[in-house]
């Protein structure tokens, strides 16, 4: 999922994306190039969830249009990685996530110390 901050002349902003936990996660793990198959396999060890291709491959495509992934061909499969903005957006968007739980975080850890 995704959300936009502003609008511009009845645009959405796509510098301003923010990006939605599947998306994110995607780019986090795409920092090594990756073909789906193998990228599923990762989210679902991360999530700790079934994530399916009904899931995934329309999250990778809407990455894919906003030029934050693209793909190339290795014999039958499509490898994955990231491009320059996604790289950009990816570390934007998990410094921005740290800031926004890390109080979450911080009363989760010391509270399970009491």
């Amino acid at each position: 999922m995704y959300t936009y901050r502003h609008m511009s002349d009845n645009r959405h902003d796509k510098s301003e994306l923010e990006l939605g936990m599947l998306q994110m996660q995607i780019l986090w793990l795409l920092k090594k190039p990756s073909h789906g198959y193998a990228l599923m396999k990762a989210l679902n060890e991360l999530k700790q969830t079934k994530i399916t291709q009904g899931t995934l491959y329309p999250a990778l495509q809407r990455l894919e249009e906003l030029k934050l992934v693209a793909r190339k061909r290795a014999g039958r499969r499509h490898v994955w990685h990231l491009t320059e903005k996604g790289k950009k957006t990816m570390k934007r968007a998990c410094a921005e996530f740290c800031v926004t739980f890390h109080g979450i975080f911080k009363d989760f850890i010391c509270g399970r110390c009491k």
